[in-house]
C-alpha cells in the first residue's frame, strides 16, 4: 500500500526544494539534485571531483548543520551521498571519518527504505577505520533489531550486522 503522506512530502520537495541556511549544504543539495539521474557515471574528472570539492570543504559545524536538517533531504539523495562515500577517490581526498558519518546517516534515515544503507554499513566503517562511540553502536544495534522486527531485513542480514557491531563494541572495551 502506498503511503500518501510520503508521496505528498516527496511531491512538495520536488516542487519546492529546501532552502538551507548553510551555503555548503545548499551547494551539496543543489549538486546532488542536478546530477541524481547519472550517479553511476560520475567520473573523477567531472561530477565525482565536484562532489569531493564540495564535501572536502565541510567543517564540523557544516556536518552538524547537515544532521540538524537531515529531514529536509530527499531520501534518494541521502542514499546517493552515502554511496559516494564508498568511492576510493572520495576516501583519498577527504580527511574526516565518512564511515562515522555514514553510520549516523543510517541511524537518522527514517524514510521508506533504510535497508539500502545497511548493506554497506560494514564497508563504510571498515574503509574509514571509523571510531564509533559506544552510544552510537547501541543505537545501531537497536535500529538493526527494529528493521528485523519490521521485516525490512532478513535474519541473516540482522545476524551479520549485529556480529559486526559487537566486534566494534569489543574493540572499544579493549
Amino acid at each position: 500500500m502506498m503511503n500518501i503522506h510520503l508521496l505528498k512530502k516527496t511531491f512538495y520537495k520536488t516542487l519546492f526544494p529546501p532552502k538551507f541556511g548553510n551555503k555548503k549544504i545548499q551547494s551539496l543539495y543543489n549538486f546532488v539534485s542536478q546530477n541524481d539521474s547519472s550517479t553511476e557515471y560520475w567520473t573523477i574528472d567531472k561530477q565525482l571531483q565536484e562532489f569531493i570539492g564540495i564535501i572536502k570543504s565541510f567543517d564540523s559545524d557544516d556536518i552538524q548543520y547537515f544532521f540538524e536538517r537531515i529531514g529536509l533531504w530527499n531520501s534518494y539523495y541521502l542514499v546517493i551521498i552515502s554511496d559516494k562515500f564508498l568511492d576510493s577517490h572520495v576516501k583519498a581526498n577527504v580527511k574526516y571519518d565518512l564511515g562515522k558519518i555514514y553510520a549516523k546517516i543510517f541511524l537518522l534515515y527514517e524514510d521508506s527504505d533504510p535497508y539500502f544503507l545497511i548493506d554497506n554499513l560494514e564497508i563504510a566503517v571498515t574503509m574509514y577505520e571509523s571510531k564509533i562511540d559506544a552510544a552510537t553502536l547501541v543505537d545501531i544495534i537497536n535500529k538493526i533489531e527494529f528493521m528485523h522486527h519490521k521485516k525490512l531485513i532478513t535474519r541473516q542480514q540482522r545476524n551479520h550486522n549485529i556480529h559486526f557491531i559487537n566486534l566494534l563494541t569489543n574493540e572499544l572495551s579493549n
